[in-house]
């Protein structure tokens, strides 16, 4: 069975591949991916590495944590499993408030609402000339 590790403080310019056959230096890699971000496409500093087994994993893990990797010190832990996070959605194509289990009824129709007759508005103050103070004469 595949043994899923996690790999972190990765350089921005580690690549899948690159990523994948720095690995094989521990034992034969199934898939390593490093995660993007979706809308950017940029690397997010981290990724995942799948080894055949246990042993494997063991070996990269004495190999690797701690050590310099494309002038980064890299972090290799047995990766834990993803966690639900709220408002997450699995298996996707749903679109907000269309979803196929929720009925649509219709709303009873409400009775109409009478509009109170709208106030005018007041009407502004005549504006006065502040008085100015006379001059004294010397």
């Amino acid at each position: 069975m595949a043994v899923k590790l996690y790999v972190g403080n990765l350089a921005w310019s580690v690549t899948s591949d690159s990523l994948g056959q720095k690995f094989a230096e521990a034992g034969t890699v199934v898939s390593a991916q490093v995660i993007t971000d979706k809308y950017s496409g940029r690397s997010r500093g981290f990724g995942f590495v799948e080894v055949e087994t246990d042993e494997q994993a063991q070996k990269a893990i004495e190999l690797f944590n701690g050590k310099d990797f494309e002038g980064r010190n890299i972090v290799v832990n047995i990766a834990r499993p993803k966690e639900e996070r709220p408002g997450e959605q699995a298996g996707g194509g749903e679109v907000w408030g269309n979803k196929p289990e929720a009925k649509t009824e219709e709303a009873p129709a409400e009775a109409p609402v009478e509009e109170a007759p709208a106030e005018e508005p007041e009407a502004p103050a005549e504006e006065q000339p502040e008085e100015q103070p006379e001059e004294e004469a010397k």
